[in-house]
């Protein structure tokens, strides 16, 4: 018999109407051969061309012609640099206006978007440039050194077009000298404001993006402009967008999340969207007043990062109406409304398939739940070893799959045999243990694979191992998630290592994260480290990871934070 779980729908006085009616079943009435970012762009361009589309801060803002212009100019330069359809660009930029102008230029090409994350050095840069057969990377001038680090192990990359902050076109080469220099005023002048003569349909691939992998490297994510428009049409259509919201996001751009619900879903809407490079506490609400937004979505710990925030009075002064998290911050989820006068809802996705649960409109938002399946999936909760579906309440693995085709990835890039192994049975495998209840709301309960969430990251416990044990005085580690209650319980991962060293070898925790900082990206390093005379290990030799996260933050752990 299934577990009991109490239910407790939000009860809440703060109140939306929504402009537009959710339609469910939306994408089985519109013709998907109109599922082409690029020519939404063109449409809106046509349609609406004096209109405010894309600013970045306090920059003036763009039309919708004039982000149309740019990313002609874009896409017919790179096509005289010999990039054409299906080539994959490389972008390695913070957010900007241009990492966006880059993004839509390529689309326009039908080339394809690799965007890398900024955080990456060292291996995982080169892994992503060199796997992805990249041919040109589009890069800020401040990581040009990181590029040097490597450049002798990238000869896949034919030119390098060059951004900096101060829009000069002069900059510093920074030790990188194997390939063209091009700076990025130089390279976008050289192309025509012109539609490219280049035909894109909704099968074409629009992003190649790389997700943490559990047992190997990353994970190249071949995502079609279907399921890019889909995502955002979705997003758009629960978030109730209209011509007269503007969006607001300041999530990184190199992830899904900031650009296929935020800036895609204001380009499909015919609306306003803002952009800034990161979040920041003291400023947030200022923005919010100043931009006169009225629409934005967050990951799970910016919103711990709001609420810990002082009380300012612009948090009270704007025109705010709903936001999406993901996860919402259940604990405070109450709370956090009504101090900040806003509707949450809430969602659920990964790289591979898009957004595939929500909150839906006009429905209760259950406390602790993403919401129900979105229009175009169909979910299960299944057996995670024998892949029988389980009954409600009962907690397995979340598997899914496209009820409408082009919705999910097409494959993973060079890795048949994982894409075989992750749509198993016809049905993708999110590695994530979860519940549904007897009305179908997801609840999100743990990982089934081995990755940690941390920081809005997903983060391979092999790669942290495999890096840590280069070190010479350890002999094994292990990679887990631990959380701290007090800082609360729905807070995101925080990451352990916990280490058996080498017979007659000591090692200060302060000199091993002191050893990772130049291999590995930030969020990647430590925070706890914990020593061992062994790792509880099953009969088979796997360690037994379980009984780690049991033990959690012992007395004897170090914490980087009170170092």
């Amino acid at each position: 018999m299934a577990k009991k779980f109490p239910i407790k729908d939000l009860d809440h006085p703060l109140k939306y109407k929504w402009n537009k009616t959710f339609d469910y079943n939306w994408n089985t009435k519109s013709d998907q051969k109109n599922w082409v970012l690029p020519k939404v762009l063109k449409d809106q361009a046509s349609l609406i061309p004096d209109k405010d589309f894309l600013q970045f801060s306090y920059d003036k803002a763009l039309t919708f012609s004039e982000v149309n212009k740019l990313a002609n100019q874009i896409a017919n330069s790179l096509n005289k640099l010999g990039i054409h359809k299906t080539d994959k660009v490389s972008v390695y930029m913070p957010n900007s206006l241009e990492i966006c102008l880059a993004w839509f230029g390529i689309l326009k090409n039908g080339s394809v978007m690799v965007p890398i994350n900024t955080a990456y050095v060292m291996d995982f840069l080169q892994y992503i440039i060199e796997s992805s057969d990249s041919k040109i990377i589009i890069i800020a001038e401040e990581y040009l050194e990181r590029l040097a680090n490597i450049q002798d192990r990238i000869p896949n990359i034919e030119k390098v077009i060059v951004w900096t902050r101060n829009n000069k076109d002069s900059f510093e080469s920074n030790g990188y000298s194997k390939t063209q220099l091009i700076s990025w005023n130089d390279f976008v002048s050289k192309g025509s404001d012109n539609e490219p003569e280049v035909e894109i349909t909704h099968m074409d691939h629009a992003r190649l993006m790389y997700t943490s992998g559990t047992t190997g490297k990353s994970k190249g994510v071949v995502r079609p402009c279907a399921a890019d428009y889909s995502s955002a049409q979705n997003y758009s259509s629960i978030m109730d967008l209209t011509s007269d919201d503007t969006v607001f996001t300041c999530l990184p751009l190199f992830h899904s999340n900031a650009m296929v619900m935020g800036v895609y879903p204001a380009m499909i809407s015919g609306c306003k969207v803002i952009v800034e490079e990161k979040y920041s506490a003291s400023k947030f609400w200022k923005w919010m007043k100043d931009f006169e937004v009225t629409k934005f979505n967050l990951v799970g710990v910016m919103s711990y990062f709001m609420w810990n925030a002082p009380v300012v009075p612009e948090e009270k002064q704007h025109k705010v109406k709903l936001v999406l998290g993901s996860p919402a911050p259940h604990d405070i989820i109450e709370e956090f409304m009504e101090r900040f006068n806003i509707l949450f809802t809430e969602g659920y996705g990964l790289t591979e398939v898009g957004q595939c649960t929500f909150t839906r409109p006009n429905e209760p938002f259950r406390v602790g739940s993403c919401g129900k399946e979105s229009p175009g999936y169909e979910i299960k909760i299944v057996n995670p070893d024998t892949d029988e579906e389980l009954p409600r309440n009962t907690p397995g693995e979340l598997v899914l799959r496209p009820r409408i085709p082009n919705i999910c990835l097409h494959y993973y890039y060079k890795m048949p045999e994982k894409t075989v192994s992750d749509f198993r049975n016809l049905w993708f495998h999110t590695g994530d243990l979860c519940r549904m209840d007897e009305d179908g709301y997801i609840f999100f309960m743990d990982r089934v694979k081995d990755y940690i969430r941390r920081r809005g990251e997903n983060i391979s416990s092999f790669e942290v191992e495999n890096l840590i044990s280069t070190h010479p005085s350890i002999e094994e580690s292990a990679a887990i998630a631990v959380k701290l209650d007090e800082q609360g319980r729905h807070s995101e991962d925080e990451l352990m290592i916990v280490i058996v060293l080498k017979e007659n070898m000591t090692l200060d925790p302060k000199d091993l994260i002191e050893f990772l900082q130049p291999i590995m990206p930030k969020f990647m390093i430590p925070r706890f480290v914990r020593f061992r005379d062994s790792l509880p290990k099953t009969p088979t030799n796997r360690v037994q990871k379980v009984k780690l996260r049991d033990e959690g933050v012992t007395k004897d752990t170090w914490d980087a934070l009170k170092k």
